[in-house]
């Protein structure tokens, strides 16, 4: 049962689910919708960048591969520092909180429950986790403020 809720959580993080979303609220928020669209352009723009770099420059293995805890999950690629699932949810979570204050609470905890996910199927270390939700948090920081430097918010 653990197992499979680690796998749900883990699989809300796979990116569709952000993608449609920020395409729902584009949509359906006249009052935000464009400016929410652009900074989540502009921020998954330098994470994902930023995030394969991490990975190929500290080429880190894969708790699995040195540790007994495999649990069948098959990763996207082969190295675990940062993790990219806690990033993408910390980028969307920190996005969601800038727009949606009252919430924020709710979205820590889905970052939490995606990291605390990863490291329960065997696929990152904790310092995984903790890099990928900084990566993540930075990125939207660095969106926020270029997207607050655009003259044509107006």
């Amino acid at each position: 049962m653990f197992q499979k809720m680690a796998r749900l959580i883990s699989a809300l993080a796979d990116g569709p689910l952000y993608l449609l979303s920020s395409i729902a609220i584009l949509w359906l928020e006249p009052e935000f919708g464009r400016q929410f669209f652009v900074t989540g352009l502009i921020a998954f723009g330098l994470e994902v960048p930023l995030y394969i770099c991490l990975k190929r420059a500290f080429k880190r293995a894969r708790p699995f591969n040195q540790l007994d805890c495999w649990h069948g999950l098959s990763p996207a690629d082969e190295f675990s520092f940062p993790s990219g699932h806690t990033a993408a949810a910390a980028v969307f979570a920190g996005l969601l909180g800038c727009f949606y204050l009252e919430i924020n609470t709710l979205l820590v905890t889905y970052v939490v429950l995606v990291g605390a996910s990863r490291v329960a199927l065997g696929v990152h270390f904790l310092g995984d986790i903790l890099a990928g939700a900084l990566l993540g948090l930075a990125c939207v920081a660095l969106a926020v403020q270029s997207v607050s430097m655009m003259s044509f918010w107006g």
